[in-house]
């Protein structure tokens, strides 16, 4: 009767032994580029924000400050002036045919809230004018629309952003746009979410001397994000197209980009799972790691069409494509169409380059 049970207890032992060297060898040594594609049939759409109360009627003349939570509509005209928001609650403000100019600041400006909403009432066209001088306290308010806080952009509407200063649109926080017809022409940069910009869909025309659109935050590691669901996006910039220091993802969407840097530049993970992308760039797209699952991509550049470079140590330098339709144009000299600092795997997919070199790696 021992020995039966020293021998089952012995093959316990062992299967327990062979678990773990099973599921724990593969975990602790598996290489740190593995991440789980994403799918553009499994999208993560922007969470709607519900703010209750009765609609606050505003025709504008003058400045106006709103510090109390709710659901303001707002209509009329500042010559010089803007809408102020500096309160700890949630705030809706339904633009329903404004226009704003300022000529010492922002239009819109979030000092204090949990969470802003701007809606763009249907069938309206809201313009915003800043000056190309802030005399401002704090430095940091450099943008046409300024939030402090989380920055929720929806409605079938208009915008009009002509922001002379520097930036056009900014959250220090998050960045959402879910919806609404949006024109920016910006001094500066168009689009700037600190933490993450996220766009689900709508149609954003941006002319702009700085990036495009952006996210800048490089201390924390899971922030510094775009992420494009969908939408009609056409980008003409003296800089990058796209921008961002951790991870950019293109789920699906219509994007046309025409820029005197990099059409798209992340420092560290790039992902295509769909989509139809148009470049027309210096180079097409930079990264330290380039997925690209799906889509139709169009690359023409005076450098390199997609570029792996070392531009962040979470990552390994890697070119992968698994799928899609590209197509790249390259300038004549030292170009390449594919240029990977590490490796290159094609697994499948149409691929067509034209150009002196097709191909460079350093690595295999």
């Amino acid at each position: 009767m021992k020995e039966k049970l020293r021998k089952e207890l012995i093959f316990i032992v062992i299967s327990v032994l062979l678990l773990i060297l099973v599921v724990f060898i593969p975990y602790k040594f598996m290489n740190k580029t593995n991440i789980n594609n994403s799918s553009s049939n499994n999208i993560t759409k922007i969470n709607e924000i519900k703010i209750d109360g009765e609609e606050t009627l505003v025709t504008l003349t003058n400045s106006y400050e709103i510090n109390k939570g709710g659901i303001y509509r707002l209509n009329g005209t500042i010559d010089d002036g803007l809408v102020t928001i500096n309160a700890d609650e949630d705030i809706k403000i339904i633009l329903d045919g404004v226009s704003i100019t300022n000529s010492s600041g922002p239009c819109i400006l979030v000092l204090n809230a949990k969470n802003v909403v701007i809606e763009l009432n249907d069938n309206t066209t809201n313009t915003l004018t800043d000056s190309n001088n802030y005399s401002v306290s704090d430095d940091d308010i450099d943008g046409c629309i300024y939030s402090k806080d989380d920055l929720y952009i929806q409605g079938n509407g208009t915008l009009i952003v002509n922001a002379n200063y520097k930036d056009g649109i900014v959250s220090k926080d998050d960045l959402f746009i879910s919806s609404g017809n949006i024109e920016i022409n910006s001094a500066d940069d168009a689009i700037r979410g600190k933490d993450s910009v996220v766009i689900d869909d709508g149609k954003i025309t941006i002319t702009s001397n700085g990036d495009g659109i952006k996210s800048t935050n490089d201390t924390d590691d899971d922030k510094g994000n775009i992420t494009i669901n969908g939408g009609n996006i056409s980008i003409d910039t003296k800089s990058d197209g796209f921008d961002c220091t951790n991870t950019f993802t293109i789920n699906k969407g219509t994007i046309n980009i025409k820029s005197e840097d990099d059409g798209i530049h992340a420092d560290g993970y790039l992902e295509i799972n769909s989509g139809t992308i148009d470049i027309d760039a210096h180079e097409g797209l930079e990264a330290t790691y380039i997925k690209i699952n799906d889509g139709t991509i169009n690359i023409d550049a005076s450098d390199d069409g997609i570029n792996a470079a070392n531009k962040s140590n979470k990552y390994q330098v890697i070119v992968e494509i698994n799928g899609g339709n590209i197509t790249i144009k390259m300038s004549s000299g030292d170009t390449d169409g594919i240029d990977s600092n590490g490796n290159i795997y094609i697994n499948r997919g149409t691929i067509n380059i034209t150009g002196n070199s097709p191909f460079d790696y350093d690595g295999e």
